[in-house]
């Protein structure tokens, strides 16, 4: 059993720093619904477009691990696809494999559209329901896009990050006539955000200088997140060979290679007996375990101290 211990242990991979797991649900864009009935001519779901820019913007900047939600359906359909015996074996996806979110942003767009103020200065004529104007030579106009978001502990629905940004894109007009902010001509028109071209569009140069903001704010925040994340790590002694101790936490539960773990043998628990809850622990202290490596769901140490015994409590310290 000892020289199969060994292969095993080099066998695991060991991880650096554990990336928080985040999905993106798609914003609310009920505050501006009117605003977008009057640029796009129709209702356009914006929200899942943002959506779809700031999965693009998080998972780039390398902070977190983003999962997929919107189309999970059709990840859900391969797994049962490559459960029919249709597919070779060896290379179809596994049911159950889907990896959960440990946080979830949700966002909300608060402004959306041009910013008529400015317009005004310029003694620009509004042309209601279209989005261009005509009016004074060297006539600006600019499109604001405000979004916020929130990032919630999916397990315990605490909100752990917050943030707000404003996105503009301006366009100047010698000749009198800026062009539509979006609409089917002008400068850089567009008619949805599907549009090949919409990103060149003022309005949508503005979404994403907004999304391009939030994104910095959520990156900027991933170390208090990933603090967040770890505060409360608790687990199970699994296994025991000599000092070698393997236990029920592993980079799935934020678990980073030389944490330090308190061990504690379980000497009595107290259990609800209608549910069978347990509503309490009595422990006492048996030493402590440094991680040497880690897997999704296991992580293996050195204890120091007493030896530790399978079902033995641990807590990070």
């Amino acid at each position: 059993m000892k020289p199969i211990f060994a292969c095993m242990l080099l066998a695991v991979p060991l991880f650096g720093q554990t990336k928080p797991t985040v999905s993106v649900e798609a914003f609310d864009y009920s505050a501006v619904m009117t605003q977008i009935q009057t640029i796009f001519g129709t209702q356009q779901n914006i929200g899942v477009g943002i959506q779809a820019m700031m999965v693009g913007r998080i998972q780039r900047g390398g902070k977190f691990t983003v999962v997929e939600r919107r189309k999970v359906n059709a990840v859900m359909a391969e797994q049962d696809f490559g459960a029919s015996n249709r597919v070779k074996k060896g290379t179809q996806a596994r049911i159950g494999e889907i990896k959960g979110a440990q946080f979830t942003i949700f966002g909300d767009i608060i402004t959306f559209g041009r910013d008529d103020s400015a317009s005004r200065k310029v003694g620009a004529v509004v042309i209601a329901g279209a989005g261009g104007a005509a009016g004074k030579s060297n006539a600006q106009f600019k499109a604001v896009v405000t979004i916020n978001f929130r990032m919630v502990n999916t397990e315990t629905s605490e909100v752990v990050m917050t943030g707000e940004a404003r996105g503009e894109s301006k366009r100047e007009s010698k000749s009198g006539f800026a062009g539509f902010i979006i609409g089917g001509f002008g400068i850089g028109g567009a008619t949805s955000m599907n549009s090949a071209n919409f990103g060149e569009t003022i309005l949508g140069e503005a979404i994403i200088d907004a999304c391009d903001k939030l994104a910095a704010q959520v990156e900027g925040q991933s170390s208090n997140v990933q603090r967040t994340n770890n505060a409360q790590i608790e687990g199970r002694v699994a296994s025991v060979d000599g000092s070698t101790v393997y236990i029920t936490a592993g980079s799935a539960a934020g678990v980073e290679v030389g944490d330090v773990f308190m061990v504690s043998h379980i000497v009595k628990e107290v259990v609800d007996p209608v549910t069978k809850e347990v509503l309490d622990l009595q422990t006492a202290p048996a030493g402590t375990m440094k991680v040497t490596s880690v897997r999704e769901k296991i992580s293996i140490g050195t204890m120091t101290g007493g030896p530790a015994r399978v079902g033995d409590r641990v807590e990070k310290q």
